[in-house]
This record gives structure tokens, C-alpha cells and sequence, in this order.
């Protein structure tokens, strides 16, 4: 079975982004769960904000019920996370993509550690858990999805196109740089088209048939976009759009 990215995924991609447009606190939180849980088919999926500053864990949300005290241990043992630990340390800024514990330990090694084996275990948490990051300064806000079984690079892609969508419609975005280009960073009209279909998800093929553009030329405007904007990759990218007020959360449709 392949395990490349499908039409379908592409559609659900847009089809999730599209109905979280206009939602925002409680509402926004739970759809998300709801969607990318049954997707993946998550047993246990979570909400969480982590001020780097003082450490303290002001939300979390979960789409099953989840007693305080375990709150309160995952909280504590978020310093030596594998995931977050590097972090919430301050040695380096988190990994812009999403992410799993067996992209960084074995799944021997988890297995073994203090977080898995006393907290998520004895409550029939799932060992392997993929943390997807949708705003990382300066307070760490992150959908995270546990089961028993790996995700495979399939749902890993498909995590990784959903992104920029949830990182736009957050807004919890705080980027280091210098001051704010005017006029939008001087993007063309073209360009923040092209720019739109990256956020939604959309491959550079695929945005180029919705633009009706070779795909060479939609390279190119990418290639003028990331030199404009000082970034690389998809994601910084819509970051930074975000920020600049260029790029436009999407609304419901009609």
C-alpha cells in the first residue's frame, strides 16, 4: 500500500482548513481534536499552552475526560519530555514540523522513560505520540495525538500540510526579526496567491493547476516569496505571512 499523500487527503486538508476559518477559542480546539483524532484515529488527543517564560500551563484541552493530577504530572515532567525538552530548556526553538517521540528516541527507549512508564502507561495512553506545534513563542501552544501504533509518513505528511492552516487561524505567532517590510513584504498579487495554496495544503502541482499556472512558474514565485519573506520552507513561510498580516485566515464557505 502506498503510502503517499492522495487526493483525498489533499481534500480533507482543504475541507478542515476551510471549516476552522472562522472559529476561534473553545470551538476552534475542539473541531480540531475531533477531525484530525478520527482521522488518525488518536485514543487519546490533547490541547496545550506552555508559557516559556514562567513554565506554567495555562490551557489544556482533551477529547476524553483527564483527571488534574495527571495534568499536573505531565506538566512537571514537560523539562524532560523528548519532544519538548530541548525547549522548555531554552537550548533551541522547537522543530517547525510535526513531530513524533520515535523521531527522537527509540521506541525501546521511550518505553523505558520515567514519563511514559509512569504517567501515560498505567492509564492506557498510547506509546507513540506526534506533537504538532501552531505557536511556538512565547507560549508554546500544541495539538498533541497518542496511540499504539507508529505513524506512518502518509499521516506525517498529512499533519504537515494541515499545519500552516492551524498555525494562521491561531494567530499565536511571535517572530524574531527585523521591522515589518511595507506594502506586504512587496509580494505580487500572483505571489500571495501561490502563497494562499501552500497554506491550504496544496503541493506546488497542485496549486499551479488551481492557478492555472506550469509549475515551474509557481516554483519561481515561491523561490521570489521565500527571498521576500527571509524564510524557507512552508511552514516558517505562512508563519511569517501571518505575522505580516499578508496571508488571510480562511472563512467558512457558503
Amino acid at each position: 500500500m502506498t503510502l503517499s499523500t492522495t487526493a483525498a487527503d489533499r481534500a480533507w486538508v482543504r475541507e478542515v482548513a476551510t471549516g476552522i476559518g472562522a472559529l476561534r477559542g473553545r470551538a476552534l480546539v475542539d473541531t480540531v481534536l475531533a477531525a484530525v483524532a478520527h482521522r488518525l484515529r488518536s485514543e487519546l488527543s490533547t490541547y496545550a499552552e506552555l508559557d516559556l517564560a514562567t513554565l506554567r500551563l495555562p490551557d489544556l484541552a482533551a477529547d476524553r475526560p483527564v483527571d488534574r493530577p495527571l495534568v499536573r504530572r505531565m506538566h512537571h515532567q514537560l523539562t524532560d519530555h523528548p519532544l519538548f525538552a530541548p525547549t522548555v530548556r531554552r537550548s533551541h526553538p522547537y522543530p517547525a514540523g510535526p513531530l513524533q517521540v520515535t523521531d527522537v528516541l527509540s521506541e525501546r527507549q521511550w518505553r523505558r522513560h520515567a514519563l511514559y512508564r509512569e504517567v501515560l502507561a498505567p492509564r492506557g495512553i498510547g506509546a507513540h505520540t506526534v506533537a504538532l506545534v501552531v505557536g511556538p513563542t512565547p507560549v508554546l501552544s500544541w495539538y498533541q495525538f497518542n496511540r499504539d501504533r507508529v505513524f506512518d509518513a502518509r499521516e506525517m505528511d498529512l499533519l504537515g500540510r494541515l499545519q500552516p492552516a492551524l498555525i494562521a487561524v491561531h494567530r499565536c505567532v511571535r517572530l524574531p526579526g527585523g521591522p515589518v517590510p511595507p506594502g506586504g513584504a512587496g509580494l505580487t498579487g500572483r505571489e500571495v496567491e501561490v502563497l494562499r495554496g501552500i497554506a491550504d495544503g496544496l503541493t506546488v502541482p497542485a496549486t499551479a493547476r488551481r492557478l492555472g499556472l506550469a509549475a515551474g512558474t509557481v516554483r519561481k514565485h515561491l523561490e521570489n516569496v521565500h527571498r521576500k519573506l527571509g524564510t524557507s520552507g512552508p511552514v516558517a513561510t505562512v508563519m511569517r505571512a501571518v505575522a505580516l498580516g499578508i496571508l488571510e485566515v480562511p472563512g467558512p464557505r457558503a
